[in-house]
């Protein structure tokens, strides 16, 4: 939250201060002009952003991120004065300078309560809409990590080569996003199955002339 990512800032902006910066000044005198210049500058721009993101406020640490510049997302774990560090979905740790994330589109997943899940089934043209809806209708009820306001969405979304497209949109909290996905897939098919709903996959049918016999016209 804002508290933990406050005093976590002001902890890292101190060993900056303390360290960083006279060391680069230290350099300063000894090595080029130039390249040092530009590290100075560089610090400063980082410590300036992450100043940026305490102050606007546009994550905190435990929120979940993704930075599409960057191809990548995951839960803040530290927001220091130079760098932001993520973990992925898949347990890896990924240090992002401030800089990249305050001049990036970033897309905060938790910043709100709740999230639509949006869900896709293909039925074959023989299939009865209205019998397909009303048992995805169903299972949108049945399943409890799935929020009954708003209404579930369900409707045919498009006509394709060789299925209809179903479109399922409903509503979930953001901690049962995934749970909620994975059940729906899971029972989608066993349901269909039951019922013989058919699922279909692209075919393609080949045609050979015949051949001719010897002596025909």
């Amino acid at each position: 939250g804002f508290g933990k990512t406050r005093v976590t800032l002001v902890m890292n902006f101190c060993r900056v201060f303390l360290f960083r910066v006279p060391v680069l000044w230290a350099l300063q005198q000894f090595t080029d002009l130039g390249n040092v210049s530009a590290g100075i500058v560089m610090a400063v721009s980082n410590v300036a952003s992450g100043a940026q993101i305490v102050l606007t406020g546009p994550f905190h640490v435990g929120d979940y991120l993704s930075v599409p510049a960057e191809s990548v997302e995951g839960t803040v774990e530290r927001i220091e004065m130079m760098y932001t560090t993520l973990r992925t979905f898949d347990n890896k740790e990924v240090v992002l300078p401030n800089m990249k994330l305050t001049s990036s589109t970033i897309v905060n997943y938790t910043a709100m309560k709740t999230r639509r899940l949006d869900l896709t089934y293909s039925v074959s043209y023989s299939t009865d809409l209205d019998q397909a809806k009303a048992l995805l209708t169903r299972l949108c009820e049945e399943e409890e990590k799935i929020e009954k306001d708003p209404v579930p969405l369900i409707a045919v979304g498009e006509y394709g080569d060789s299925s209809i497209a179903i479109v399922v949109k409903v509503w979930c909290k953001i901690e049962n996003y995934w749970d909620a996905y994975y059940a729906m897939q899971g029972r989608v098919k066993q349901e269909f199955d039951k019922v013989g709903i058919e699922i279909p996959f692209p075919q393609l049918d080949v045609h050979f002339p015949e051949k001719e016999t010897p002596g025909s016209p």
